[in-house]
């Protein structure tokens, strides 16, 4: 066995494929002696993991049984080419996406009315157009290759139902309410009775017709839509995995496709590869990135994990300058480990050992890997808690945010002022605005301890605004609708240079200091300090670059 065996060997180790085989077989009662790396994930995630082996049987099934029975007749001509694959890879992130809005806010205890319009409503729509959508449309081109009937312009959702009904899938179709859909679509789902009940219009057969349920029924319609995808995703996923020699793809491109299929390939259980794709970075290189979701957080095994998955993407693409593997994880602030090209190339051909490697990376700052979090914390309540808003006739405050350090509590925010001008005015509104804003609550970072509570604020940042418009929240004094930024410090001193502010906008504001407010204003009438004198252009340069202002940032100004 070469290094690159050995090395692919000991990363599939990590998984627990005998387990998943054993439970396949358990369940469908099928035979199944094998599966392939694409599907390893997929399958575990639909075997073990809640909601998805909720899965409905017969329509499990009755999709595996059709497509295998096509298979035996119509075996030379069918092969699972890009645009099946493309489909169904698209039907998989859909549904795995899906998979995790449902675990994250199916049990949320928010008013019928909110609950409907940012759940019940938009995961209906994902699980039909984003999953089983694009799953029906790669089984349809399978049916397509069997026919002398053209099904592979199919797009539409009900004829794309009633050629599956046609030919043996009516099970797949049943819980796919199409006039839903098309009333979700045109904007005519309108919610009653307080959120309790949502009424859908749509048009058939030229007339106007409705549905009207109550939320327990929609509740019961995406129970039934979304193990219809589990069931479908499953016979589909089977059935590729027991001919995987039939995708006739060039997996060395770097299509969506080819790129999707890599990521599945290298997923496991507990390492999941969520994304690749390549980048050019500033100094002209190609970069491959590789985004992984780890459960082990070992430093240790998170290296060997980052120099395995470097080895297996070197030798699918081996033309990048630079392969870049990041880590997350609930508990891990994100990590990651760069390889040059030279690099993984050594390690394969044994002129350099994996330490030594690892040792060059570290040398050039290209390994940082932080120790995971151990501290209390409730996941569900970060997951869940929101920042409250505050708003008076005179102001109002949005966009809380935590900005926390393990010693200081800091929050930031976006206040509104509207057309108050009077500078008086404006600074009693700001205080009451940190009043406010320096007794709310934070929560515990997962990622790393920090000070959180309902004690007072050490530091509040603040972007003042006149009206809070979708746009015009730069800090520029060409844009009107900015007022001023705030640098509010209990003790009355900042421990961030110019706020946290780049020294470009800096400069271009106007500097004053209230109580323990450290203010820049957008216009220089509302300073009693006026902005400093520019340097002359033989100066030396305020940005402390060294040179003279004239040959620095004099055209930045």
């Amino acid at each position: 066995m070469d290094y690159f065996e050995a090395c692919k060997a000991r990363y599939y180790s990590k998984g627990n494929k005998a387990e998943v085989i054993n439970e396949l077989s358990s369940k469908l009662n099928l035979n199944v002696n094998h599966i392939s790396n694409e599907f390893l994930l997929l399958l575990n995630e639909i075997l073990f993991n809640e909601p998805n082996y909720y899965w409905n049987k017969d329509i499990f099934e009755q999709t595996y049984k059709e497509l295998e029975d096509l298979f035996k007749k119509f075996s030379g001509k069918i092969s699972f080419d890009e645009r099946v694959m493309e489909h169904f890879i698209i039907g998989y992130h859909a549904y795995s996406q899906i998979s995790d809005i449902i675990k994250d806010l199916s049990e949320l205890n928010d008013s019928p009315i909110i609950k409907n319009r940012l759940y019940r409503i938009p995961t209906y729509i994902s699980i039909v157009e984003g999953c089983l959508t694009n799953l029906f449309r790669g089984i349809i081109l399978i049916i397509d290759k069997t026919t002398t009937r053209d099904f592979s312009t199919q797009n539409k959702l009900n004829p794309i139902c009633e050629i599956l009904s046609r030919n043996g899938f009516k099970e797949l179709v049943q819980y796919v309410d199409v006039d839903i859909r098309n009333a979700i679509n045109h904007g005519k789902a309108v919610l009653r009775d307080n959120g309790k009940e949502i009424n859908f219009t749509y048009s058939k057969n030229r007339m106007v017709e409705s549905k009207i349920l109550k939320t327990y029924e929609f509740d019961k319609l995406l129970d039934n839509i979304y193990d219809t995808a589990s069931a479908v995703l499953l016979g589909f996923a089977l059935f590729i995995n027991n001919h995987i020699d039939r995708i006739s793809l060039n997996r060395n491109e770097e299509t969506f496709t080819a790129l999707g299929l890599f990521a599945m390939e290298l997923s496991l259980p507990s390492i999941r590869v969520t994304n690749i794709n390549g980048v050019e970075t500033p100094n002209q290189e190609k970069q491959l990135n590789v985004d992984v979701y780890i459960e082990n957080l070992d430093r240790t095994f998170i290296l060997q994990t980052a120099v395995e998955i470097g080895i297996l993407t070197y030798k699918r693409y081996s033309d990048y300058d630079k392969y870049f593997i990041s880590f997350s994880n609930e508990r891990l602030q994100t990590s990651w480990v760069r390889f040059t090209n030279v690099e993984i190339e050594s390690i394969l051909t044994r002129r350099c050992e994996i330490v030594e490697a690892i040792t060059s990376a570290l040398d050039r700052k290209d390994v940082i890997i932080w120790d995971p979090a151990t501290h209390e914390v409730d996941l569900q309540e970060n997951k869940y808690y929101r920042y409250p808003n505050y708003s008076t006739n005179k102001f109002k405050i949005n966009n809380v945010q935590d900005a926390s350090l393990e010693d200081r509590k800091r929050l930031k925010a976006h206040l509104f002022v509207g057309n108050i001008d009077n500078k008086k005015e404006l600074l009693m509104i700001f205080e009451e605005a940190i009043n406010w804003l320096k007794n709310v609550r934070n929560i515990q970072n997962p990622t790393m301890e920090i000070k959180h509570g309902s004690m007072e604020a050490d530091s509040i940042y603040i972007n003042v605004y006149r009206n809070d418009s979708r746009s015009n929240k730069e800090l520029f004094p060409k844009n009107e609708n900015f007022v001023c930024f705030i640098d509010y410090n209990i003790s009355g001193v900042t421990t961030l240079k110019n706020g946290g502010l780049p020294d470009l906008i800096w400069r271009n504001l106007y500097h004053e200091k209230v109580n323990n407010m450290d203010i820049s204003w957008r216009k220089g009438r509302h300073a009693t300090v006026m902005k400093e004198k520019k340097p002359g252009r033989n100066d030396p340069c305020p940005c402390e670059s060294g040179k003279k202002y004239k040959r620095c940032c004099i055209d930045k100004n």
